[in-house]
């Protein structure tokens, strides 16, 4: 999860948002931090999604306007 974040240049912030996390920034933030320090399981659906955005990228409409993407 955190190399394919880092190829996708995002936050952990960005990642969740992407994945659909709402909430506090800072919980969806240590959400991704724990999955990808292996306290959490990562979820089939999420890792799927993970391959999915690796391949393809985030679409835009995933994060919100606020939350640009490295170029």
């Amino acid at each position: 999860m955190k190399l394919i974040r880092h190829q996708l240049g995002l936050s952990t912030l960005q990642l969740g948002r992407a994945i659909g996390y709402t909430g506090a920034e800072n919980t969806v933030s240590v959400t991704i931090r724990r999955y990808e320090s292996g306290q959490r399981e990562i979820p089939p659906w999420i890792g799927r999604l993970l391959l999915m955005f690796e391949r393809h990228g985030v679409p835009p409409d995933f994060l919100p306007p606020y939350m640009e993407m490295k170029p």
